[in-house]
């Protein structure tokens, strides 16, 4: 399979505009064949503002749109979008490496989040009353959108990563710059052809390619209104950084995770196996939702960790766009970096003290790409200073934990800083509410992956997982500030009664 590679250019103002004087230049590349061609894509400071006086200009056009119409010009992209989902799945496999079929699950919900949302409506809308905010008196809040927001997103999914975050804020009367990862240049591009064959106003939407500092010219620009980011925590902490004399950004981030599962002696054991493996390997264990820790009752823990590493043996692993059988559940790591820090955390598990039970390292396959095999660690003692057991790291990588006590299995699920998702497999409801209650993660699941996610839920990550502005359901209230008013009716003005000092001395 082949895919159609063009450089069109940043897109702002209502069209591509190519770089004629670039900074630097992002690779489309397929990272797992490194045979074929990369195209290049070049990028360029002066665009970052370029493309924000546009955001600027289009904010009072798009604005004031009536809800309806801001819906009718989302939905005519998700048309789009629909229409040419083969397209933009090739593409995702294509350069981020999954398989095929990984893919086209992305594209699906992509379409489902923004059918979530245009169902959903706009929060700017809302006009809520309330009786009696003061004596004699009654309110109103009313929602605005907050302006120009910055929308980046990160790797691994770049789809549903970035549409979750765009979509509210367009349709909640903001208007967007959007960076899309530097991994992904043609399926970014690809998005904002949709948006311009939709016939989004211009400049409501715009797009830039980028590096990393392209991407904090963006963040950090004094016309942005708000940042919507998912990334990992160095760059969360370095965008932090950044916009502390910003602090009246909206900012709304999405960073990363230690995910546990824990399993106990009363789960549906098939179901458990099969959601392990999936929430452990899926994307080759790069989501931010993938499961890195299984935490297993010592009834189960040897014949768990037996049945999980025989299966692991048997993983089929290879080229995305492989057309022929068996059909990869794992591609390849997205960059040759990953590469080097997954073998790199194998060593410092083995210093630790780690039992190996099966260790990852690089895989030779045809075409040549960025394989690794997956990992197993049984860690007899949970150790909240071990570097390995503590730190996040992209790859297909598990550690197992036995423990014959649910409270135990909560004090490991809660050992890291990060809060992002956790889930417990059991047939015992008392046991999922104790564990829902105690664990501190944004997303807790009951007998399902760790990688399933429903924006129709909140989404949020606590800790260095995220600072806990929800998106999902939820996105509505970051997209918008309140406005607070007291009404006082123009029938009623002599209803209202002022200090007695105040009349006295008048």
């Amino acid at each position: 399979m082949t895919t159609q590679r063009i450089y069109l250019g940043n897109y702002w103002g209502g069209h591509f505009v190519k770089v004629t004087d670039p900074n630097g230049v992002i690779l489309s590349r397929n990272p797992g064949n490194l045979e074929e061609k990369a195209v290049e894509f070049p990028f360029a400071n002066s665009h970052v503002d370029e493309a924000i006086q546009a955001a600027k200009r289009s904010l009072p056009i798009w604005r004031r749109l009536t809800a309806a119409e801001r819906f009718s010009h989302l939905n005519r992209y998700r048309e789009i979008l629909s229409q040419r989902a083969e397209s933009l799945a090739l593409l995702d496999s294509f350069e981020i490496g999954k398989p095929l079929w990984e893919s086209r699950l992305e594209i699906a919900d992509s379409l489902r989040v923004i059918d979530h949302f245009l169902q959903l409506g706009s929060q700017t809308t809302l006009e809520t009353k309330i009786p009696e905010a003061k004596p004699g008196l009654d309110g109103m809040v009313r929602h605005h959108p907050i302006g120009v927001i910055a929308v980046v997103s990160q790797s691994v999914m770049p789809m549903v990563s970035i549409h979750h975050h765009f979509i509210p804020a367009l349709l909640n009367g903001n208007t967007v710059v959007v960076k899309t990862t530097k991994f992904a240049p043609a399926l970014g591009q690809a998005i904002a052809e949709c948006a311009h064959a939709a016939g989004l106003p211009a400049g409501s939407f715009n797009f830039l390619q980028g590096d990393g500092d392209i991407a904090r010219r963006l963040t950090g620009h004094p016309e942005v209104d708000g940042v919507f980011f998912t990334g990992t925590p160095e760059t969360t902490i370095a965008i932090k950084k950044q916009l502390l004399n910003d602090y009246w950004k909206i900012q709304v981030i999405q960073s990363g995770g230690k995910n546990a599962s824990v399993v106990w002696d009363d789960c549906n054991y098939d179901l458990t196996l099969k959601s392990l493996l999936l929430s452990a390997f899926s994307a080759s264990g790069q989501r931010y939702t993938s499961t890195s820790r299984i935490i297993v009752h010592k009834k189960l823990y040897e014949k768990l960790l037996k049945d999980f590493h025989s299966l692991c043996k048997k993983i089929p692993i290879g080229y995305g766009l492989t057309s022929t059988s068996p059909v990869p559940l794992m591609g390849p790591l997205v960059s040759e970096r990953l590469v080097e820090d997954y073998v790199r955390y194998q060593g410092i598990a083995v210093r630790e003290g780690c039992e190996e039970i099966m260790r990852g390292k690089p895989l030779e396959r045809n075409p040549k790409g960025y394989y690794v095999s997956p990992s197993i660690y049984a860690i007899s003692k949970a150790d909240p200073k071990s570097v390995y057991q503590n730190s996040e790291f992209f790859g297909p990588q598990v550690a197992f934990y036995p423990v014959s006590d649910l409270d135990e299995a909560i004090e490991i699920t809660n050992q890291t800083q990060f809060g992002l998702v956790a889930s417990l497999f059991s047939s015992n409801v008392k046991h999922f509410e104790h564990f829902a209650h105690e664990a501190k993660v944004g997303i807790c699941h009951w007998n399902l992956p760790s990688t399933q996610v429903s924006y129709k839920l909140p989404f949020v990550g606590l800790r260095k997982s995220g600072n806990m502005r929800p998106m999902g359901s939820f996105a509505g209230y970051q997209c918008t500030y309140p406005v607070s008013s007291l009404i006082l009716p123009p029938d009623s003005v002599d209803t209202f009664k002022f200090p007695q000092a105040l009349t006295d001395w008048l």
